[in-house]
């Protein structure tokens, strides 16, 4: 089959890779002109793992720091909630971790063949041809007017996404008023070289703090509204003035050239997010708040089952592009039934995403019933949820 994919991010790498690997001729049309590797880090759950090595890409050992420890506190140092994720890697045979996001993009590229990804491509209009509800050919025209035609048309193109524009309309993602400043440096090398992530909670905002391998250091400021005028690190050193160590440490050591700034965004979630054989992952379908660190998680999830969902039968009936109006009407439902599926685990996470209370400080009455919860027992717990989030845990199939 012709798959053309917009965007050369995790989940579009991801999902090309996969599907080559199925014998499946892959382009990707990326708007930047060479692999985008800023980011900081990536928190890769036990689900997005799962869909790594699924997609024939596992995440190598010496890649990232391993998380065995997820711990949180107050702003003032009090203990809320430590939580056993060596559980989670127990009961799903994948471990947590951070890893830097350009490290994990590299991985992904070095399984493509040369060529597979067309650089400084910008996706300008979608236009199906006359059959395109029912599965026909889909052509995109890019910013230098150049039409490209395929049978599928995967849009991995960000929470800005032209694809998904052009398919579902106008409706752009909204920021809901909640900004994360983070950075990725060699800062506090006892806690880099350890497995244990750290929050602390207040009325500021959220600090996490979490190693990413070879003596980085994963860091994030979530903050409520603007930050006053003039310079960032400034800003967030009174901001978070007051919150215990090591964070005073962290903001000592933070240049302004540090600091990457990613406001809090949130797309309604549809049924559908697709119309004939053209289709969306990740933030161009569902993009949500990252207090559930999910979202590259969600993408991977999503080029799982769509590999699935174009690998399946209707790639076996001799080539969409000899098949009769029956075996495009298959590929239609397909991709229909990946995002219904999609899109009910999706909901969970964007839901909880959206409601930012992993940002907020808990009342008294849960600050109490947290900190009585044993590691392992919050372990099982959130091995529980993640399951929740997975098509990947659960091996969701398509028929």
């Amino acid at each position: 089959m012709d798959v053309l994919i917009a965007g050369a991010g995790i989940g579009g790498l991801a999902l090309a890779g996969g599907l080559i690997a199925d014998g499946h001729r892959v382009r990707v049309l990326e708007v930047a002109p060479a692999l985008r590797t800023g980011g900081a880090g990536v928190t890769v759950f036990s689900n997005g793992a799962a869909a790594l090595a699924g997609l024939g890409a596992p995440l190598p050992p010496a890649i990232g720091g391993r998380i065995d420890v997820l711990e949180s506190r107050t702003s003032t140092g009090r203990p809320l909630m430590r939580v056993d994720l060596a559980v989670m890697r127990k009961r799903t045979g994948f471990p947590v971790t951070t890893v830097a996001r350009e490290k994990l993009i590299a991985h992904l590229a070095s399984r493509l063949p040369e060529g597979t990804v067309a650089f400084g491509r910008a996706v300008e209009e979608v236009a199906a041809g006359p059959a395109g509800a029912d599965g026909g050919p889909v052509t995109v025209v890019d910013a230098g007017g150049e039409k490209h035609t395929a049978e599928v048309l995967v849009g991995a193109d960000g929470h800005r996404s032209a694809v998904r524009r052009g398919v579902l309309g106008g409706e752009a993602a909204a920021e809901n008023g909640w900004t994360t400043w983070q950075g990725l440096t060699r800062v506090l090398p006892d806690l880099a070289a350890g497995t244990t992530a750290s929050l602390f909670v207040g009325p500021a905002g959220l600090v996490g703090l979490m190693p990413a391998g070879d003596g980085l250091l994963q860091w994030w400021f979530d903050v409520q509204g603007p930050l006053p005028a003039g310079p960032v690190a400034g800003a967030l050193s009174r901001r978070f003035a007051g919150y215990p160590a090591p964070v005073p440490l962290l903001l000592d050591s933070i240049a302004e050239t540090d600091l990457g700034r990613y406001p809090h965004v949130l797309h309604r979630v549809p049924d559908a997010w697709g119309v004939g054989a053209t289709t969306l992952i990740g933030d161009a379908a569902h993009a949500f708040p990252p207090s559930q660190a999910q979202g590259a998680n969600q993408a991977l999830e999503d080029a799982w089952l769509l590999r699935r969902a174009l690998s399946g039968p209707v790639q076996r009936a001799d080539q969409v592009q000899r098949a009769d109006s029956a075996q495009r009407a298959d590929l239609v439902r397909r991709l229909r039934r990946y995002e219904r599926l999609r899109a009910t685990r999706v909901r969970r996470v964007s839901r909880m995403a959206a409601s930012e209370s992993t940002n907020r400080p808990p009342n008294p009455a849960a600050r109490l019933a947290v900190r009585l919860v044993p590691p392992v027992l919050a372990g099982i717990g959130y091995t529980s949820l993640i399951r929740r989030f997975s098509s990947v845990l659960a091996d969701e199939r398509l028929d």
